[in-house]
């Protein structure tokens, strides 16, 4: 299955990005092909900006889970291109409308 069947799915919808440099962006899927992927409205954070909180996990016997929170920040410019060479990971940030 190729990347862009699944952005297909995805377009004006909210995804999440993971690039290789450790950097996350959320926003709107725009537009796509197969070395680009256009997004608007978008927030972003780094790896570094992660806060670790420890919790309870009933499913683990009372054993401790980590959960990580981004502090995003809101890009101001109206587009982000994204090189789908330099992207680790794509997450639908809500379900997709279309499924």
């Amino acid at each position: 299955m190729a990347l862009t069947d699944e952005l297909k799915k995805l377009v004006n919808n909210e995804i999440a990005i993971v690039m290789n440099d450790g950097m996350t962006y959320r926003g709107i899927l725009t537009n796509y092909d197969e070395e680009t992927i256009v997004m608007e409205n978008v927030f972003e954070a780094s790896r570094g900006q992660v806060d670790w909180i420890a919790t309870a996990d009933a499913k683990n016997s009372g054993g401790k889970t980590l959960k990580g929170y981004l502090h995003w920040r809101k890009i101001t410019l109206p587009k982000l291109l994204a090189r789908t060479d330099r992207v680790l990971r794509i997450w639908p940030w809500r379900p997709s409308e279309k499924e």
